[in-house]
């Protein structure tokens, strides 16, 4: 049978220790008047409870401190979902989200995502759906502790396994842990389905993609720097190169490199401190400054596109794709990112700004070819979506894109962030943004709770 809005009430065990039942929920679930006992269930904890029917029209159900304690429900009143399957009421769905919490002071906070989480949680508020934020430290295999939003403030508690996770581990090097390895494994184990499995670095993206045929006119050459010889080979012959750390985000730790004309080569650079110069008469002084920090962590060399650009600063799109089912993708939301002043890059950590995609175009083409542009970065995102999620291996549901145009209109595929930002900048006037619209209704596909 089709869910229901549930109205759960809490009641003190001193009072009663059966549930109540409206009557008008009695008759939707289909329950025989002369029921006198339920099993609830709520993710992986079931509970059967005394029951007895009251007269009250809406759809509610009162459960007695002890099974709401059981059940691992928030303790408060709140809005959910029901629906008998197997005799037993079914509550929920439960959607988490993973993340690394930061709950010092008494003030918790989710870093990046933490205006994203909110919105997740309104949003699911409002279609009584259980959401809340958890942590690696918080899960255990009897235990998950998490955080859930009530009256504008995130509460500590236990809560009920979820019936699907999105993963949104910041880290690397946590995604890397035995301690998310036994997460995983035993959210595998429930089958309990999570999604976005893993960071995938820029090197592997490339791979993948440069594999398709149909991509390749859309790809920068890009090679893994392995050499100084093969650094100062591909620059000879590009003239012109970005240096990028396969791991990278956020436009951070990326080099700029040009060799002029006189053969002396120009330096730019983001988020770096210490001593850099802009000028460099010979490769090898160049190189000699940069590699202290090249050893550190790997990188990528790519030429550098002449982009087209919005008022003499650096544009990209922004195109964001989300999963619907097991095949299809769609494009949930497109904007144009323009750079900040003296920035190489156009990421609003590094004070870039966001625009209707469509004004953009519309300022830069005719109205003909902005409108065949459109469509063009929106069939090009969902082919790499296609490709990335058929070759990547893992579940995915969520894909951001940045893409750009050079001068004459051709598209060109910059980076692919499978933890696309979800920092406050990226929406206005208090809004629920398209992306988390994109996850809960992916959420809820992953959960199966409304067939």
């Amino acid at each position: 049978m089709s869910a229901k809005q549930i109205d759960i009430i809490s009641l003190d065990s001193s009072q009663s220790n059966r549930c109540e039942m409206s009557h008008k929920l009695r008759k939707e679930l289909g329950l025989s008047e002369r029921l006198s006992s339920l099993k609830i269930k709520c993710g992986m904890h079931t509970e059967l409870c005394p029951l007895v029917f009251i007269n009250e029209d809406r759809f509610c159900l009162t459960l007695p401190t002890h099974i709401r304690e059981k059940l691992h429900l928030p303790p408060h009143d709140l809005t959910i979902q029901g629906k008998m399957s197997h005799h037993i009421l079914h509550l929920g769905p439960t959607i988490a989200i993973l993340t690394e919490i930061n709950d010092k002071d008494d003030h918790v906070h989710f870093g990046t995502i933490h205006g994203f989480c909110e919105e997740m949680a309104l949003l699911c508020e409002a279609k009584g759906i259980l959401f809340y934020v958890f942590s690696l430290s918080g899960y255990s295999k009897d235990r998950v502790t998490g955080y859930y939003f009530f009256q504008n403030k995130w509460h500590k508690t236990t809560v009920p396994f979820p019936d699907v996770v999105h993963n949104r581990i910041h880290s690397r090097k946590r995604e890397h842990s035995n301690q998310f390895l036994l997460v995983t494994t035993d959210l595998i184990a429930k089958n309990i389905p999570y999604f976005n499995n893993r960071y995938l670095n820029k090197w592997e993206v490339h791979q993948i993609l440069s594999a398709a045929d149909h991509l390749l006119p859309y790809l920068p050459e890009s090679k893994l720097l392995e050499s100084r010889q093969e650094f100062e080979h591909m620059l000879s012959v590009k003239k012109d190169l970005f240096v990028k750390p396969i791991y990278g985000s956020l436009g951070k730790r990326i080099f700029r490199v040009k060799e002029m004309e006189d053969r002396s080569f120009h330096l730019d650079f983001t988020t770096f401190s210490g001593e850099l110069t802009n000028e460099y008469e010979s490769f090898i002084q160049l190189y000699k400054t940069l590699y202290p920090r090249l050893k550190k962590e790997q990188f990528l060399l790519q030429e550098t596109i002449q982009l087209k650009k919005y008022k003499n600063r650096t544009l990209d799109f922004r195109i964001l794709c989300h999963k619907k089912n097991y095949q299809a993708w769609s494009v949930s939301s497109a904007v144009a990112r323009v750079s900040g002043s003296d920035q190489i890059v156009s990421n609003l950590a590094r004070g870039g700004e966001l625009l209707p995609l469509k004004n953009v175009l519309e300022e830069l083409f005719s109205k003909k070819d902005a409108r065949n542009l459109r469509k063009i970065l929106t069939e090009l995102s969902l082919e790499i979506v296609q490709t990335l999620y058929t070759y990547a291996g893992g579940e995915y549901g969520e894909f951001g894109i940045d893409l750009a145009i050079d001068e004459n209109g051709h598209p060109w595929i910059l980076e692919v962030n499978t933890k696309p930002s979800k920092s406050n900048d990226d929406h206005t006037n208090g809004k629920i943004r398209p992306s988390a619209k994109g996850i809960l209704n992916y959420s809820l596909f992953l959960t199966q709770f409304f067939d």
